[in-house]
């Protein structure tokens, strides 16, 4: 089992990195989008119409390709929960906290998911992360606690702010599970089937179970409003097309090549991004406190990476 997991690695290794990397940037732009479509939008309403988008996206490349989408019966369990687990859950979460949150604290909150990947890894596989694996990943937090601490003094210093801003964080650090959930949940499933594959099950599935609700709000979903609205239809095409159908392929591709641990460090990217991007699109000042932050995220990413590829070189 540990060299089926570990061959791919090393000859699809400089296309993972460079896959989960972009995934990561995109994502990371992805929460001032959201944000922008939350003031028109419900967040499970917004979720829904994006994956109704990345689903005629997805689809249409595996048609286009003539990909096999033949999947064993008894992996079909396994595959759909992935996909409930991983995308309608997640987006509740993380649509949700973007109501309490700014794009840039929330984006840097999801930098606990490595944590909660390696401590789930841990207890759910038995699979150990050497010590300067588990260094990598508190260098990494600690990078992020100094760019969020700002968001928190900022918001102690009213009572309504500091609620809001608990609820925010909690509904984000939830996201963060979700995912960490979908991460290990999906691993022997990338290991037998392709991008492709996977995708054009899952991606479907989690927009029919977030069709259902988005209709239980009982709001109906405005695609007139937003079709006529460029600005709205702009953001759910960027989502839908380059966050939802682009970047899961290539967090899947990612995921197969490198394992959970190392891919799921690289979400400490998203916030380095979204603080970068607020900065470029909202005009947000960065401090000298988040590009410190920034650098130990990054330092912490390598830590793990090279912690990951020790442990494979040895066998253990």
């Amino acid at each position: 089992m540990l060299q089926m997991e570990t061959s791919p690695a090393r000859s699809d290794r400089p296309s993972a990195l460079l896959g989960i990397t972009l995934a990561t940037a995109l994502w990371g732009l992805s929460f001032v989008s959201t944000k922008a479509l939350l003031r028109t939008l419900l967040p499970v309403q917004v979720a829904f119409m994006r994956h109704v988008i990345a689903s005629v996206a997805t689809l249409a490349v595996a048609v286009a390709t003539r990909q096999s989408l033949k999947v064993r019966p008894s992996d079909m369990p396994r595959m759909l929960a992935a996909s409930i687990i991983g995308i309608p859950v997640y987006f509740y979460f993380e649509n949700t906290g973007l109501l309490y949150l700014p794009a840039a604290t929330a984006s840097m909150i999801t930098a606990s998911t490595p944590a909660i990947t390696a401590v789930m890894e841990t207890l759910y596989r038995g699979k150990r992360l050497p010590a300067w694996g588990w260094m990598g990943i508190l260098v990494s937090a600690a990078g992020v606690a100094l760019v969020v601490r700002a968001g928190a003094m900022e918001a102690a210093a009213s009572r309504a702010g500091m609620d809001y801003f608990l609820k925010g964080a909690l509904m984000l650090l939830l996201s963060s599970l979700s995912w960490a959930v979908y991460t290990i949940v999906n691993r022997p499933i990338i290991a037998r089937y392709s991008v492709f594959t996977v995708n054009s099950y899952q991606v479907p599935a989690a927009t029919l179970v977030l069709a259902a609700a988005s209709w239980l709000t009982g709001k109906p979903t405005p695609w007139a409003d937003s079709l006529r609205a460029p600005n709205v239809l702009l953001n759910l095409l960027y989502l839908g097309v380059a966050c939802s159908a682009l970047s899961y392929g290539l967090y899947l591709h990612a995921l197969r090549a490198l394992g959970s641990t190392t891919v799921s460090s690289f979400i400490n990217l998203v916030p380095v991004f979204g603080v970068l991007g607020s900065a470029a699109l909202l005009g947000e000042p960065l401090s000298a406190v988040q590009l410190a932050g920034g650098v130990l995220v990054i330092s912490g990413i390598f830590i793990v990476d090279a912690s990951q590829r020790a442990t494979a070189s040895t066998g253990s």
